[in-house]
């Protein structure tokens, strides 16, 4: 099943996200520890390390396929308007107008 084959993939893209996130949670202490300790060549290092990890993680985040759709808010809004579930209390009244009594 193709289906079945592609929540397969997207749990163990999803393990290998965390396990990196987890490592890039751990790199971060590290460059903190080392900015405490003044050590500017380790400090860099650490930084270009973390910063590879973070750019790893970034695309590995796009490669996972979600499952659920965008979400449009403009639509939600013409939506909500048009089926008069949200009404801004000037429309009620005549528009501006209907402020004065």
């Amino acid at each position: 099943n193709f289906c079945s084959m592609t929540v397969q993939t997207n749990e163990q893209l999803q393990d290998e996200l965390d396990a990196l996130n987890a490592q890039i949670t751990k790199q971060g202490s590290a460059v903190r520890e080392l900015k405490k300790a003044g050590d500017a060549d380790a400090v860099a290092e650490a930084v270009a390390k973390l910063q590879a990890l973070k750019i790893n993680a970034a695309e590995m985040g796009k490669s996972l396929v979600s499952d659920e759709p965008e979400f449009n808010r403009k639509a939600f809004d013409e939506l909500v308007l048009r089926k008069m579930f949200v009404v801004p209390s000037f429309e009620i009244h005549g528009g501006v107008k209907g402020l004065f009594d």
